[in-house]
Formats: C-alpha cells, structure tokens, sequence
C-alpha cells in the first residue's frame, strides 16, 4: 500500500518544495527585484535601440545594421520576459491541454511571428498605404487588442466546452457499465489486471494525452491559439515601425521587428518547453498508481482540460475589460523612455 502511495507522496512533496521556495523568494523581495532588472533592462535595450535607428538613418553601415539587428532580438527576448498575456495563454494551452514539445516550439514561433507580422502590416497599410499619421496608427493598435482578447476569450470557451463535453462522456459510460459480475472465473491477479486494460484503453479514448481525439481539433485548436496570441502586435515592435516609419524607412523597421519576433519566440517557447515538462512530469507520477488509471486518470485529464479553459477564457475577458484603459505611451519616441504595455 506503501508503495502505492509514493508516487502521490513524491508528488505533493515536489509541489510542497516548490510553493516553499516561491514564498521565499516572495518574501526575501527576489521576485521584486528580478522584475525591476527585467524592467531596466527592457529600458536599457530600448535606448539603445533608438540610438541604433538614429545612427543607421544618419550613416548607413554594416556595423550599424548588426547593431540594430543585435539589440532587437535582445529587446525581443527580454521584453517577453515581462507580464504578458501570450505567455500566459501559451502555459494555460499546454499544460491544461496537452502537447508533445514539437508543439510547443511551433505555438511559440509561430505567434511571436505573427505578432511580429501584424506589427509590419499594420503600420505599413495605415501610414504608408492609407497616409494615416504615425500618432494615429499607433491608436488603432486597441482595435486590434480587442479583436485578440475576444479571440483568446472564445478560445477558453470552446475548450472548456471540449472538456465538459469529455467529463459527460465519462460520466455516461461510468453508469452504463454493469457491475463485473465473472470474477469467479479469473485467478486471483485476473480481474485487477482486466480492470487496468479496460482503463489504459479508455485513457486513450479519454484522457488530455496526444492521441485521444482525431488530429483535426488539436490542429484547430492549435491554430485559433496561435491566432488570439498573434494577433495583438508587440508593442515595442509597433512603436519600432512607428519610429522608422517617420524616417522614411519602414523596411528598416521590418528587418528589425522580424530580429525582435525571434527573440520573442525563444523565451516564449522555453517557457512553452518547460510547461510540457511539468505537465509530463506530474502525469507520469500520477500514472504510477493504480488508483490513478481508467477512469479516474481520464477523468482527471477532462477536469484539468476544463479549468485551464476557464482560465484562458476569464483572462481574455479580463483583458478585454482593460483595454483602453490607461493612455497609450509612446516610449520608443523619446529617447530614454520606457517600455509600456503587455508583453509578448
């Protein structure tokens, strides 16, 4: 019985290490302290990268594009180590929902692209294809926020609504299973081992694992994902094309922005990685247990399935609501200035 149980014991000293260190750091202020670094940094790069804009504008070089490039995919991979909703979405997707870690690379790339993407043709089709005032472009940017908040809202939806549609599922087949009534006609190891078959198989059929529905809706899912995260730019991306867009010279900003995306995308996607480890790590030890199969195990899946979608659905909610909240700031147009609004 023991023996049994040390998975779960294993499982909730982890997590109790875990939630200890957390308030340690809480309290010793090291969380506090590693977001003011994150924020100067983030300052520091954004400097910096106007310095490099004005440069390349006044003397074009080679010297002068590396610079540029080099502290974009910095300011990339520094500004997603800030608050933002994508990062969110992403772990919330992952963990709740299940992935092979080829998914997770490919979720991360390709939103932090496309925010990257929306940033270029967004401020080329209203300033250079429209004439629309930089100042103006840069406040359409909302309308764009709200269209990718409704989408992260809608996403939450329908996978919560997946999941419960899985827990009715379990919940039927739980009562029309007769009771096994031929337990006589097994050794004493035989209906045990019967049991755990007839649960491993419906793990598959139930269960939040990789092949438990048809590859279609984890596609689709996949891809409104990718959607509600990308289709917000990051913001420093717009005021980068904002900026270059003043001094004539959009493509400079675009080369620059897509060097920004790629930054983005390898912290987004460690973060990503490190989700789909967790989640691998914690399923593994809960199927170590008997108790913890069939059923039970699948059961579990479409409850964790559940919250995680009731999670993306009240953030994106929650989101929409603080929309235009606060005035945009225009950082990347005065030197010196801050970074401000929602990471990658």
């Amino acid at each position: 019985m023991l023996s049994r149980q040390r998975p779960w014991l294993q499982l909730a000293l982890a997590l109790g290490v875990v939630a200890v260190l957390i308030l340690a750091l809480e309290a010793s202020g090291a969380l506090d302290a590693l977001g003011h670094w994150v924020i100067a940094m983030q300052a520091d790069l954004h400097r910096r990268l106007t310095q490099a804009v004005t440069l390349l504008d006044r003397t074009p070089s080679s010297d002068a594009w590396l610079t540029l490039i080099g502290l974009s995919l910095f300011y990339g991979v520094f500004h997603a180590a800030g608050p933002g909703h994508g990062k969110a979405v992403i772990s919330a997707y992952l963990v709740s929902q299940g992935g092979a870690w080829r998914r997770a690379l490919a979720l991360s790339v390709a939103a932090a692209l496309l925010q990257g993407a929306v940033a270029i043709v967004l401020i080329l089709a209203l300033v250079q294809g429209l004439g629309w005032l930089t100042r103006e472009a840069l406040g359409s940017v909302v309308w764009v926020e709200r269209l990718s908040f409704a989408l992260v809202a809608l996403l939450g939806l329908w996978l919560s609504a997946r999941a419960l549609g899985r827990l009715l599922k379990i919940a039927r087949s739980s009562s029309a299973d007769p009771a096994p009534s031929h337990d006589g006609h097994h050794g004493p190891h035989e209906p045990r081992r019967h049991h755990q078959y007839h649960g491993h198989h419906e793990h598959h059929d139930c269960c939040s694992g990789h092949h438990h529905v048809s590859p279609h809706g984890p596609r689709r899912e996949a891809w409104l994902a990718v959607l509600a995260i990308g289709a917000r730019p990051c913001s420093g991306a717009v005021l980068l094309m904002g900026v270059t867009s003043l001094l004539g010279q959009p493509w400079m900003g675009g080369a620059a922005v897509l060097a920004m995306s790629l930054g983005t995308a390898l912290t987004v996607s460690t973060l990503g990685l490190a989700s789909v480890l967790a989640r691998d790590w914690v399923a593994a030890r809960a199927a170590r247990t008997s108790a913890a199969r069939g059923r039970v195990m699948a059961r579990l899946g479409a409850l964790v399935a559940l919250t995680g979608g009731l999670l993306i659905a009240g953030l994106g909610i929650l989101l929409m609501s603080q929309v235009g909240a606060s005035d945009p700031s225009l950082p990347l147009m005065s030197p010196g200035g801050r970074p401000g609004g929602l990471g990658a």
